[in-house]
């Protein structure tokens, strides 16, 4: 438990406080009777939240870091005699420092992250069950004024930006009961996710869509047993054993012969063109260099050089465009010897893969046409079956994790209802009055409240019942309440509540509690609350801080 905590910052009239000292059950932090504001009530138990891991001290107190400044929180835990001392730094927050009892740092030590401190807490205060956190199970018991979980009707709620269903995860894994559920949770999403798998499988990727109803399914068988009588009735009619073929033999053989006519046409057209070219290369119109003395006696004074050059250009295209034949000719030629090799090939494959002699390709076509019918429609009412099977399957786990989660929920919330009605009877002695209730509905939704009493006491009474009834069943080692939920409580049921306090030390917990003006209550609620007094303040000068920043100097300035 919690034993110390001391700070070089803490003052009292001009002097450092001495270590604030802790014990077992009730530790009261005092106003005086005035009732005064702004002594650092408050603050001294958000320093408590920090002390147990939170965050809220150092980014909702801003007025203490701008007044104070950079200061460090010293503290020591005592678990089975044995004394932990830490120091945490308002700027290096995230790091909690090993310390000597000086509050020197160990040497060869090094800083403890907040995961790392929390889960030093929770080993040395018991919290062992399956994904229990340090934070998940104590913060939403640290009921002080600028955090979040004074909310008198959301009792669970860690702060207001946290998900009711991570709140009631938290507060079940206090209780030990979250990890049955979480078992249960994973299996049925897994078979959740197995169903859908299947279901975008055969909807998607040019797989076989099942069927999507019974109906549809009916649909299907109908038409299979028309395709399988036209199957049958194809292989009489053709009276050659078709029946025997296998569907993909069937389709290869009606592949074979598109080939075949595919590559007859090829083989056609480059015949065709090797005619042509051979035509060409055979049928070249010679040169007319032979018939210019012809000429030259009709026009005796013409020059015929530049047809003679004329001439020369024709030869050498002439022979390039033979060359290009030659090339071209060489190119068919090889071509239509391939083509004929792959139509012999094919040939003799269509040999050997026919069972059946003289079977069209019209009626190949229409066997593969029947057959993939069939095989989709088949596929199409299989996947129908095997989905509705893990529908079912999906359906169940589902309705097992609800009953899990529903068994879980019920236990803990009659668990915590008759510890509350237990405690509601002790602080009021009045079997009349109705205890709070808490309603854990769902995973995602519960509601809490006090019955048929909407006053501001009776809501707040009814969180601190809350509270002291999870302390009394679950592995709560502390809560922390401050003023504001105990001074709107009528008289006589806060002294009652002060008992129930002090009573925890039986249990060696700890509550700490912020209060003032203690004048007008029982001697014996005085005398109680001051016995386990631990911090008495008030203004000018025991402040926490010793000195007060919301007031100004004589001068006009501030006071600091």
């Amino acid at each position: 438990m919690l034993v110390e905590i001391q700070c070089d910052k803490f003052q009292k009239n001009g002097e450092m406080r001495a270590p604030i000292r802790f014990h077992k059950g009730l530790n009261a932090v005092l106003g005086d009777d005035n009732g005064s504001n702004s002594i650092g009530k408050s603050t001294f138990l958000m320093i408590l939240d920090f002390v147990f891991g939170g965050d809220d001290y150092v980014k909702k107190c801003t007025d203490v870091q701008d007044n104070v400044g950079e200061h460090t929180i010293n503290f020591t835990f005592r678990f089975d005699n044995k004394d932990y001392h830490f120091s945490r730094n308002t700027v290096k927050y995230k790091e909690i420092v090993k310390c000597d009892a000086n509050y020197q740092p160990l040497p060869d030590e090094e800083p403890l992250s907040e995961k790392a401190y929390g889960a030093f807490l929770c080993e040395k205060y018991g919290l062992t069950a399956d994904g229990i956190t340090w934070r998940g199970a104590v913060g939403r018991f640290i009921r002080v004024y600028k955090r979040e979980t004074l909310d008198e009707e959301r009792p669970l709620q860690a702060a207001k930006d946290e998900k009711v269903s991570d709140a009631i995860k938290s507060y079940m894994k206090l209780f030990d009961r979250y990890a049955a559920v979480e078992a249960q949770i994973k299996q049925a999403a897994a078979a959740d996710d197995e169903k859908e798998a299947f279901r975008k499988t055969t909807q998607q990727y040019n797989h076989v869509r099942a069927a999507k109803t019974p109906k549809e399914k009916e649909a299907n068988e109908l038409r299979i047993a028309e395709l399988e009588e036209q199957e049958k009735k194809l292989a009489q009619e053709n009276n050659q054993g078709l029946l025997d073929l296998d569907s993909m033999t069937a389709q290869h053989l009606s592949d074979l012969q598109e080939k075949l006519i595919n590559y007859r046409r090829q083989k056609a057209a480059v015949q065709t063109q090797l005619n042509a070219v051979r035509r060409d290369m055979t049928g070249q119109k010679k040169g007319f260099k032979r018939t210019f003395s012809a000429l030259e006696k009709f026009f005796p004074a013409e020059d015929f050089k530049t047809l003679e050059d004329i001439e020369k250009f024709h030869q050498k295209l002439s022979k390039i465009l033979n060359d290009e034949f030659q090339e071209t000719e060489k190119d068919l030629s090889t071509t239509y010897v391939l083509l004929n090799n792959e139509i012999v090939k094919i040939k003799d494959e269509i040999t050997k893969t026919k069972t059946v002699p003289n079977v069209s390709q019209a009626i190949l076509k229409e066997y593969a046409r029947i057959t993939t019918e069939l095989n989709n429609l088949h596929e199409a009412n299989d996947n129908f079956d095997k989905l509705e099977r893990l529908k079912k399957v999906a359906s169940d786990y589902a309705w097992t994790r609800d009953e899990v989660i529903n068994q879980q929920l019920m236990q803990i919330e009659s668990s915590v209802n008759q510890k509350m009605r237990e405690i509601t009877l002790e602080i009021l002695h009045d079997e009349r009055h109705m205890p709070p209730i808490l309603r854990l509905e769902k995973l995602n939704r519960y509601t809490f409240k006090t019955p048929n009493d909407g006053g501001t006491g009776a809501q707040y009474r009814g969180l601190i019942t809350f509270d002291l009834a999870n302390m009394a069943i679950a592995p709560v080692p502390f809560v922390v309440h401050d003023s504001v939920l105990l001074k709107n409580i009528e008289k006589p049921v806060f002294s009652e509540i002060i008992k129930v306090y002090e009573k925890q030390k039986e249990s060696g917990k700890q509550v700490f509690m912020a209060y003032d003006t203690l004048d007008s209550y029982s001697k014996e609620t005085q005398r109680i609350v001051n016995e386990n007094a631990v911090l008495e303040l008030s203004p000018e000068g025991n402040e926490l801080f010793g000195w007060a920043w919301n007031k100004e100097r004589n001068d006009g300035t501030d006071e600091k």
